[in-house]
């Protein structure tokens, strides 16, 4: 073997030991928890959609939470005392159906558990947008294959190798330590001192404020559409969700409608009412909803529950921002699947989204205008 031969080989040689030892260190840091529990460090935990593997794989339930930040504060523990069962909450932060699919395969059809119960949000942004259904940055830790290597796509990269260099236990390495389980998707305690409309603008810029305040004047009188096309949702809907309602009929699904406030519906634009031109969010939610309750009356195993028609939505003191409420309202969902109340059937609903559509109709603005001058007279 001639001498360049040698070097050649040489070269390609003398790094697999170190390249060994990286992948040795990445699998003992495994801050995804991908492979194991912590070695060496205390449980941490980094965003749902990618430790939601861990959770699953380690943790004992047999009922569980999965939707939005909407359901987020939802605690399984009062869960657990109200519906019975063992329950854990996988909720994603603005999650989409195909993405709660990827959950509901890992779970259901690799049969990872058995499931009694699902509690499930059916946001509207989620039900009503051609949202992107991109799945690819974390489907592939709950496909079918269990390839070993699997987690190593999320570890090869600077960030994490010099953070297992380390053996740093950072937040931005590791995620955030929890006392429970249960607290890593809740929210309610980050933002405890962001709820009523007051508090609201102090997250405000003052040209948002401006652009906030025209916005409100220029609202015009409160319309709705009919006639919307909802085929696209219907098979969304289909594919994402019904087909585990249909192939699943031992479990007991409860679909929770989150409770937005008025002020969502009211404003055609807003820091979240980008899509609400021309009022257009309730007109196609409504129609979605119907056509969903409509559908899921075929199987006993599905209830639909709903609480716009309450006063809770009118009151943004009980609201972050234009969507978020606080935490009684996840309590309030917990209590009406326990007491069988708020279920919505084809025989309730169009009563339903009349009371819901002539609150909306009848939100007063105003003293939310007199609010946001205030404000900026004393800012």
């Amino acid at each position: 073997m001639n001498v360049y031969k040698k070097f050649i080989i040489l070269t390609l040689l003398i790094p697999l030991p170190f390249i060994a030892m990286l992948l040795i260190l990445l699998y003992i840091y495994d801050p995804y928890m991908f492979y194991h529990k912590p070695y060496f460090r205390e449980e941490t935990y980094m965003s749902m959609r990618m430790v939601g593997k861990s959770i699953i794989d380690y943790y004992d339930f047999d009922s569980f939470i999965l939707g939005t930040s909407m359901t987020g504060n939802t605690s399984s523990k009062e869960a657990e005392n109200k519906l019975g069962g063992k329950w854990v909450n996988l909720s994603m932060d603005g999650s989409t159906l195909s993405e709660r699919k990827v959950f509901l395969n890992y779970i259901l059809k690799l049969k990872k558990k058995e499931i009694k119960e699902i509690i499930y949000s059916l946001d509207s942004f989620a039900l009503n947008l051609n949202v992107n259904n991109d799945t690819k940055k974390f489907d592939f830790l709950y496909n079918n294959n269990e390839n070993f290597f699997n987690g190593f796509r999320l570890y090869l990269n600077y960030k994490t190798i010099l953070c297992a260099l380390t053996y740093s236990s950072k937040e931005k390495c590791v995620g955030k330590k929890i006392e429970k389980i249960e607290d890593l998707p809740k929210w309610v305690d980050e933002f405890h001192n962001r709820f009523g409309f007051e508090n609201w603008l102090k997250t405000y810029k003052k040209s948002n404020k401006k652009q906030l305040i025209d916005e409100i004047l220029n609202t015009r009188a409160f319309f709705t559409q009919e006639n919307i096309d909802i085929s696209q949702n219907q098979e969304l809907i289909q594919k994402d969700l019904l087909s585990f309602i249909k192939d699943y009929p031992q479990i007991q699904f409860r679909l929770i409608i989150p409770t937005n406030s008025r002020f969502l519906y009211r404003v055609e634009r807003g820091s979240r009412g980008y899509y609400n031109k021309n009022f257009i969010l309730f007109s196609k939610y409504k129609a979605v909803l119907k056509w969903l309750i409509e559908e899921t009356s075929k199987y006993p195993n599905v209830k639909i529950y709903g609480f716009d028609d309450l006063d809770y939505a009118d009151d943004l003191r009980n609201y972050r921002d234009e969507a978020h409420y606080n935490i009684d309202m996840n309590s309030m969902h917990l209590d009406a699947i326990k007491n069988n109340t708020h279920i919505l059937t084809t025989q309730n609903m169009d009563r339903y989204f009349e009371l819901m559509e002539q609150k909306i109709r009848a939100y007063n603005l105003e003293p939310l205008i007199q609010i946001i001058k205030k404000d900026s007279q004393e800012n």
